[in-house]
């Protein structure tokens, strides 16, 4: 017996399977990034925190993420940093903040036909080295308080 969806498309089972593949790797992939900026922000004392952990995962909204990266990215970078000035510690920079913004600004880049190829590229780079940094400096904050 066919689902009733599958057969109202004219779908079989192969491809409702592989539909439903490429969908959940969509989800995984969008997670990532907020899963990260929970976990970072969650490390932070709420004291020094710019934003609180749990609107990090409305960067699962499609489309309204490409907003609101520009929100949450940065203010994990801003976070760490006021939790170090705090301390007295001025060596560890922007915290990765002009990172993060590099990050958003080619994220949203890569729905531009022709760029959007680099620019995801670029993105991911990008999410990659400031997530590395970030997780490095809360590390330390678990270590410090």
């Amino acid at each position: 017996m066919r689902p009733i969806f599958a057969s109202t498309f004219g779908l079989g089972i192969s491809e409702m399977l592989i539909i439903t593949i490429i969908i959940g790797m969509f989800v995984i992939i969008a997670a990532i990034p907020a899963v990260l900026a929970f976990i970072v922000l969650s490390r932070v004392p709420p004291l020094h925190r710019k934003q609180k952990p749990g609107l990090a995962f409305l960067l699962l909204i499609p489309f309204f993420s490409l907003v609101w990266a520009f929100f949450v990215h940065p203010k994990v970078a801003e976070s760490i940093k006021g939790y170090y000035l705090a301390q007295g510690d001025s060596t560890v920079g922007d915290c990765g903040a002009s990172l993060a913004l590099w990050f958003c600004i080619c994220s949203a880049c890569a729905f531009i036909p022709f760029l959007g190829k680099i620019a995801g590229v670029a993105a991911l780079v990008l999410m990659i080295i400031f997530y590395v940094k970030a997780f490095g400096l809360s590390s330390r904050i678990s270590q410090i308080a």
